[in-house]
């Protein structure tokens, strides 16, 4: 990440709440679309599916102690902006879990935004050359500058994933089996402590 690098008030402004992105992709799934619209019938597929795991996460998440001790110590107002989309696997996994650690702190105001929407944006916060997401962007509310990022998965993951790869090697199939495996076990934790870190390290 560039030093000082800004995010321009457009895409804060453009952006919509945690509630309403649901609701719109309850509404794509009842071929209602609103703000989100696939017309590839697979990514709708995958969004059938991540609806429903997200459904079962609101369900049983249940933040760490020390995650909401850091939020309440938060002491400086910040936009948490989150690139997303519906069909994403990771962003399924990791939203739910977002929204509800924002509500920790009064002085996080959470919205999201559409990848492939807002591909300038999106530009700008490549992982490794790629338009990885969900990302999070932890921003300034006084400044626009940008304090942290977080994504598109938890560290914890990132570092097991060229292991998976050589276990798996091309096989898509069971590199996402994986994946999922390693999330229905971790039950958020490992996005708990990335997210509490943030926090902790952008509280002055």
């Amino acid at each position: 990440m560039a030093e000082n690098q800004k995010v321009a008030q457009e895409y804060i402004d453009n952006a919509f709440i945690y509630e309403t992105y649901r609701e719109a992709l309850d509404g794509l799934l009842a071929e209602d679309p609103t703000i989100v619209n696939y017309t590839d019938s697979q990514l709708v597929d995958y969004t059938r599916l991540n609806v429903t795991r997200m459904q079962r996460i609101d369900k049983t998440n249940r933040l760490l102690d020390d995650l909401r001790t850091a939020g309440r110590a938060l002491n400086k107002s910040v936009y948490w902006l989150v690139i997303t989309e519906g069909w994403c696997g990771d962003a399924a996994q990791s939203t739910p879990i977002i929204a509800a650690a924002a509500q920790v702190s009064p002085k996080i105001d959470l919205r999201f935004i559409l990848r492939d929407n807002n591909v300038d944006l999106m530009e700008q916060f490549l992982t490794n050359g790629s338009r990885s997401i969900p990302k999070l962007l932890v921003i300034d509310q006084k400044t626009n500058e940008v304090l942290a990022t977080w994504g598109p998965r938890p560290k914890e993951l990132t570092d097991l994933i060229s292991e998976i790869k050589k276990e798996v090697g091309d096989d898509k199939q069971q590199f996402s089996m994986k994946i999922q495996r390693w999330y229905n076990k971790d039950k958020g934790k490992a996005i708990m402590k990335d997210l509490q870190k943030i926090l902790e390290d952008i509280t002055e």
